[in-house]
């Protein structure tokens, strides 16, 4: 009985062996070297492109604007008068055409399908930060 034991379950150990392993046929040197510098060359371009949009998220973009000069007068940037105010703002809601088919209703009638219009988002208010500009400017 265990003799019986040890050669199922060495048998099986071997069956299982020789399941996962792989014959390994190398080949000659120049039959895949194209394959390999192609997969090769897709890495390095693969690894470039997610080291330059790892990059975009964390650096800081900055933008130089030259401030604005009046024309003639030497006195620096020109001033704006005005100042900024909190505008409420309604967005609908946005609603997507939809087909019915026809059924029998709560009463037992029947109803023939038809479109309808469902809501897939509501309605709400949004805040929008504006420049209202003074008319009583210099000029």
């Amino acid at each position: 009985m265990k003799t019986n034991k040890l050669l199922i379950s060495l048998v099986i150990a071997l069956f299982g062996i020789a399941l996962v392993s792989s014959s390994a046929l190398a080949g000659s040197k120049q039959s895949h070297r194209w394959e390999g510098v192609a997969i090769g060359i897709g890495a390095a371009i693969l690894g470039h492109a997610i080291y330059q949009s790892h990059m975009a998220v964390h650096r800081p973009e900055v933008v130089y604007v030259e401030p604005e000069r009046i024309y003639g007068d030497n006195h620096g940037p020109e001033h704006r008068c005005g100042h900024w105010e909190w505008q409420k703002t309604w967005v609908p809601p946005i609603y997507e055409r939809v087909w019915n088919p026809g059924h029998y209703n709560r009463n037992g009638r029947w109803v023939s399908g038809h479109w309808m219009e469902v809501e897939t988002s509501d309605g709400h208010w949004i805040q929008d930060r504006v420049w209202v500009a003074d008319n009583h400017g210099r000029y």
